[in-house]
């Protein structure tokens, strides 16, 4: 299994070497580390070269980071993007639903410009939208991205058929796991030829850990959990995810 979004910049080299063994022992050999901002892409890249059979990695700069980017983004993350080990552009997106975030004018030109980077190097986006899930899909459409990820969807029935409409593709987290969760009754409207799964760890951690850090390992509760949703085999489902994974990434084993 792929775990295609988790952000492990934090975690030292020991802590690093668990999780990622962690996530092999529970059947996740690749994971897609993601950034938030210039100097975790760094790390980020630094930790991928540790492990290059199990880490891949994705950088830009998020919509909570943005209010910190230095005069000189741009040219930086450009300069990332041409590391062969980054195979996507992210987490980048918009975020209207958390008063913790910079303003929406803030976070608007970042986010649009890294939609173009997006598209001038050929990369998929891996986009943050909370709250105006559908207009985030709607700009990346007016941008000409080809591939977009919505990872952490949490939005509601309508954009997530935008989102589709768009050709775009939807990763769902262990909060599907959380028993009042809206999504255990969206996800059954998810084509499954966009469905792609994901731990968002440290965050979001699924039943049965709900509470505790999260890690890739965990990945299996939500695969188990969507394939009951469902209601097919979880391997055939793996299996339909990991084509997706490797038709947006271009990630082959």
């Amino acid at each position: 299994m792929t775990d295609i979004h988790a952000h492990l910049f934090d975690c030292e080299d020991d802590a690093l070497t668990i999780s990622v063994n962690n996530a092999i022992t529970a059947g996740v050999e690749t994971i897609i580390n993601t950034a938030v901002s210039i100097n975790t892409a760094q790390i980020i890249l630094n930790q991928c070269k540790r492990f290059p059979q199990n880490l891949k990695a994705a950088v830009g700069i998020s919509p909570f980071d943005t209010v910190d980017a230095e005069n000189d983004w741009e040219i930086r993350l450009r300069e990332l993007l041409n590391d062969p080990m980054v195979t996507a552009v992210g987490e980048i997106g918009l975020d209207c639903t958390n008063p913790r975030y910079p303003a929406l004018d803030i976070q608007m030109p970042f986010f649009q410009r890294q939609l173009e980077i997006a598209v001038d190097t050929n990369l998929p986006a891996i986009v943050h939208s909370r709250g105006m899930e559908k207009r985030t899909a709607e700009i990346c459409r007016r941008h000409g991205v080809k591939k977009a990820v919505f990872h952490c969807f949490t939005g509601d029935a309508e954009s997530l058929e935008y989102i589709v409409e768009c050709g775009y593709y939807v990763s769902i987290s262990g909060i599907v796991t959380y028993k009042n969760s809206h999504l255990r009754d969206i996800v059954r409207s998810i084509p499954v030829d966009k469905l792609l799964i994901e731990t968002d760890a440290p965050y979001l951690s699924p039943v049965p850990h709900r509470g505790k850090q999260n890690q890739p390992a965990y990945l299996v509760h939500t695969a188990k959990e969507m394939a009951g949703l469902l209601r097919v085999d979880e391997e055939a489902l793996v299996a339909a995810i990991e084509k997706n994974v490797a038709e947006i990434f271009e990630i082959r084993r």
